[in-house]
């Protein structure tokens, strides 16, 4: 059966069970439209990251022998929605079916349910396979409890998936967590060592930005853009996070200082934003 599949810009997963589930009838569809640049208005870092990992991983894929439909905003058939994109899709190519993976954002959760019930064609949504929950989770865990206190949920999840748990089933280290640790005021010890940076050349995606008219605000260094964007750039961030942050993470003060938290946030916003992305 013929079969469109829509890749979203914060669905770039390549452990996704779908790229071992296919065949030469499935293709896969990935858009840079002004319906997601233009809702709100964004960072230029945040668009330039989105589109430039969105284009990494759509040659992932052609690079493993997967069908592909990627839209530029420059692409002329793009019509810059999700909707007639895909209807336009569905029509030339004939295809019989169109399958979609569970945003996490709700207002794109409603469009797609919208656009599945006026499909002429059947339409199957997929788990995301972002989460170690599904949407049912926490509602099943506090169904009927008086008490609805996210600590609760946070150690059923650990006791569910064996996380950091000795073998009789208590916390390793002796306590759930150590939030009473991260309240002293922070007095420039320990050092906040460098920044993990990339340094990539985004000038080609910029123009194209600019030359569509996207409003965005902040400014950007095109010659050396300091975002990962694909699985090796977010391993990489992820390795430095783990060997250089990590160890004093316990004990730091970043919930009292602000100078901390500002610069910080780069590595748990890249973290973030990019590990499922590349």
């Amino acid at each position: 059966m013929k079969t469109l599949r829509l890749i979203l810009g914060d669905q770039l997963n390549h452990k996704h069970s779908w790229y071992s589930n296919d065949d030469e009838d499935t293709w896969y569809f990935i858009a840079e439209m002004r319906q997601e640049t233009d809702y709100v208005k964004h960072h230029i870092q945040k668009v330039v990251a989105f589109f430039e990992a969105m284009a990494e991983f759509a040659q992932w894929l052609e690079d493993r022998g997967k069908n592909v439909i990627y839209y530029t905003l420059d692409t002329p058939e793009n019509t810059q929605k999700l909707g007639s994109n895909i209807a336009r899709l569905v029509s030339e190519h004939q295809f019989e079916r169109f399958q979609y993976q569970l945003p996490d954002e709700y207002r794109l959760d409603q469009q797609l349910k919208l656009l599945a019930d006026d499909l002429s064609i059947p339409s199957e949504p997929f788990d995301s396979e972002h989460f170690l929950t599904d949407r049912q989770s926490l509602s099943t865990f506090f169904d009927g409890k008086k008490s609805l206190l996210m600590e609760n949920f946070y150690r059923h999840m650990r006791k569910h998936h064996q996380i950091l748990l000795n073998k009789d089933g208590s916390p390793v280290g002796g306590q759930w967590n150590y939030d009473q640790n991260n309240r002293n005021k922070w007095k420039g010890e320990p050092k906040i060592p460098p920044q993990r940076g990339f340094r990539k050349q985004v000038v080609e995606t910029l123009k194209r930005i600019e030359r569509a008219g996207v409003n965005t605000f902040g400014a950007i260094s095109p010659e050396q853009f300091n975002w990962p964007t694909t699985r090796t750039d977010a391993l990489a961030m992820l390795r430095h996070f783990c060997e250089v942050l990590l160890p004093h993470f316990g004990t730091k003060p970043y919930i009292s200082s602000g100078s901390y938290i500002h610069k910080m946030s780069n590595y748990c916003d890249a973290l973030c934003v990019r590990v499922v992305v590349a």
